[in-house]
């Protein structure tokens, strides 16, 4: 008896919109209230944008990642039995690694930095939330 965990893939191309919206929600959301709130700093030029950071790079950043993970989900069931247990552990990683990307800013003040982790942490919630909410299955093959 095998146990195979794949995914729901056409319920994986509306969960992966749905969890790229609501990330980009939320964190427009953080946004403005950490813009409010000083954290975010309008001093701190973003490298390749050579401007402030605004809202719709934000937006843009939880809704592109959040659609690549679903075409990597996607493969994954593809290619593996087993394809959430690794799709986790893949996003826990790349989480983790996203964390760096705030300090490569020049100038940045470690609250902005812990604030835009924490909207790593939304976007890499979202994914998981949903993807794992509308697109497991599990059964038994004989």
């Amino acid at each position: 008896m095998v146990i195979a965990e794949k995914i729901n893939a056409k319920k994986l191309w509306s969960a992966a919109p749905l969890a790229g919206a609501v990330a980009a929600a939320v964190n427009s959301v953080l946004f403005f209230v950490g813009s409010a709130a000083g954290l975010i700093d309008s001093s701190v030029i973003i490298p390749g944008a050579n401007a402030p950071l605004t809202v719709i790079p934000v937006i843009a950043s939880s809704l592109i990642p959040t659609l690549i993970a679903g075409l990597v989900l996607a493969l994954l069931n593809y290619f593996l039995n087993k394809p959430w247990r690794v799709f986790t552990i893949v996003a826990a990683v790349l989480l983790v690694l996203s964390f760096a990307n705030p300090l490569m800013i020049p100038g940045v003040p470690v609250t902005m930095v812990i604030w835009l982790n924490l909207m790593h942490i939304v976007v890499a919630g979202s994914v998981v939330y949903f993807f794992g909410r509308f697109t497991r299955n599990t059964r038994v093959l004989a």
